[in-house]
């Protein structure tokens, strides 16, 4: 209310170009019905995108240099590796799930043989360290410190 004419004005907001209920109730239904296919494509983003990281992981695997891989194993690995980028390139959800599965059931068996050796030669290393130990010659002294 204004004080000097006793007036009182008013503001009413109404929403003109807003969408009427049966329009959301239509976008609503229509959401709903495309929810499976929303998330079919999500689970094949989801799974192709895992592929590809795999894809590098593998690549930076076979870079590596370690005698206890067999060249056999490099070599399914590869190929692989090489069926999975075929699967992706054709955007074949279902060869490139089950390729995944194999390549990752691969790979594991290669990074089995990777750590399996070593550390029976650190084992081995480690008891040679323990059994030379006792062939030092160690003198023992007694100390004084002196003051200045």
């Amino acid at each position: 209310m204004d004080k000097a004419t006793n007036k009182t004005q008013s503001i009413t907001i109404s929403n003109s170009s807003g969408l009427s209920d049966d329009e959301i109730d239509r976008m609503v239904k229509e959401a709903e019905s495309h929810k499976a296919e929303d998330d079919k494509k999500k689970e094949d983003i989801e799974t192709r995108n895992k592929a590809e990281s795999y894809i590098n992981q593998i690549d930076e695997t076979l870079k590596s240099d370690n005698q206890n891989v067999t060249q056999q194993q490099k070599d399914e690995v590869k190929k692989l590796r090489d069926e999975l980028k075929e699967a992706i390139d054709k955007n074949d959800m279902d060869g490139l799930k089950i390729k995944l599965e194999a390549l990752e059931k691969a790979a594991n068996d290669m990074a089995q043989s990777m750590y399996q050796n070593p550390g029976a030669a650190q084992g081995a290393a480690g008891a040679a360290g323990n059994s030379s130990a006792g062939n030092d010659d160690v003198v023992d002294a007694d100390f004084k410190e002196k003051k200045n």
